[in-house]
């Protein structure tokens, strides 16, 4: 949003060059109600890209907060921040909700994906270095919250499996990051996954419109997402709603997401918006401004 209010420099940091991936200065650069990241590349020059807008204001949504090192590091400082990224021993935070990938193959297309999933079969980690990996996590964090991911994870024949070593290995809380069609296709599978130990259903729903659906996953999804909600409630499981929003596609369904998420409480325990990511797979980023 344009503004004639002169920009301000809120302050100073690092960023990454776009094109070489280089470390450069950067600043965060206040516009009226808006917050720019502007940053410039000795080789590639200038870039800025809105990071916040409106209201809350920017200012008033940070607050101190006390850094909390990982028990173990996993990684060393080589080249510092963010060549070095993991848990070395500079990591200035612990592990709340550990993520692990156990698949890239997937039973969607989605135009919108992060992750680019697709394919992948041979690459898919064994149960075995599942385990190894849930391990490396209660090393370096301790107890955390665990969330299985891709991909889509229920393409995999034995997540019970996978979800009944975590629990067995400590880990208290189990999430399933999910588009939900195999929920939604048999009732069972999810009681399946509950007896296992899942906890949590982290369901992607991205509006109450068929025109919502069709451009962020490529087909009408509506009738899927709500017997997967019906399933995994009938199952016991938690559900958290999973919008991608993207400008002018499905923003203006925001309300209607919480009037929807509401009618299923308490099953549904709430609604975890994220904007889009112009990374992995997309029809078009937008200019920097």
């Amino acid at each position: 949003m344009a503004s004639d209010q002169p920009a301000s420099v809120l302050s100073a940091t690092h960023s990454l060059c776009p094109v070489c991936l280089q470390r450069v200065p950067a600043v965060r650069e206040q516009e009226g109600e808006d917050v720019f990241l502007v940053k410039e590349c000795q080789d590639h020059g200038r870039f800025r890209t809105v990071i916040w807008r409106g209201a809350p204001a920017f200012a008033d949504w940070q607050r101190p907060k006390k850094p909390s090192s990982p028990r173990q590091a996993a990684t060393q400082v080589e080249r510092g921040c963010p060549f070095d990224c993991g848990l070395c021993p500079a990591h200035g935070q612990h592990t709340c909700t550990a993520l692990i990938e156990i698949t890239q193959r997937c039973n969607l297309g989605c135009p919108v994906c992060f992750a680019d999933a697709g394919g992948g079969a041979d690459q898919e980690p064994t149960l075995e270095r599942i385990g190894f990996l849930y391990d490396r996590v209660l090393a370096a964090s301790g107890p955390c919250n665990l969330q299985l991911s891709g991909g889509e994870p229920t393409v995999r024949e034995d997540l019970s499996a996978i979800i009944a070593l975590a629990r067995r290995k400590g880990v208290s809380f189990v999430q399933l990051n999910t588009n939900g069609l195999r929920l939604a296709a048999a009732a069972n599978y999810a009681v399946q996954l509950k007896e296992a130990g899942l906890a949590s259903v982290f369901l992607q729903f991205d509006g109450l419109s068929a025109a919502s659906h069709q451009a962020l996953r490529g087909r009408d999804l509506r009738t899927f997402k709500e017997a997967a909600i019906r399933h995994a409630a009938a199952a016991g499981l938690g559900i958290v709603l999973v919008p991608t929003l993207v400008p002018g596609v499905n923003t203006a369904e925001i309300g209607a997401i919480l009037d929807y998420a509401a009618r299923f409480a308490p099953a549904v325990r709430g609604v975890h918006f994220q904007p889009v990511s112009y990374f992995g797979r997309f029809p078009q980023a937008p200019a920097d401004t």
